[in-house]
């Protein structure tokens, strides 16, 4: 299933972060899709196939004392819009 990660920090610890970030290996059950930086603050986006929960937390928690993890459940648009029409009956 995938998810999108918004991840935030402060700038104090953007040397931390990055630091952090540049050793990082994601865990086996996770498969990137893509990520982005925000080039104007201290925020990450990135699209995730992540299999179970706990992959999912096997990535999430070495990042919890330093940044603020939303993740969201989501599908590509056009997806979503095929699923709409095959499974809810829209008026």
């Amino acid at each position: 299933m995938l998810f999108m990660d918004i991840i935030t920090w402060e700038p104090k610890d953007n040397d931390e972060m990055t630091k952090r970030y540049s050793k990082w290996k994601w865990p086996e059950g996770v498969t990137v899709v893509s990520e982005w930086i925000d080039l104007s603050t201290c925020r990450y986006v990135g699209i995730y196939d992540i299999k179970n929960a706990e992959d999912y937390a096997s990535s999430a928690f070495p990042w919890r004392d330093i940044c603020r993890i939303d993740t969201f459940p989501v599908m590509e648009a056009s997806e979503f819009m095929k699923f709409i029409s095959e499974h809810i009956l829209i008026r």
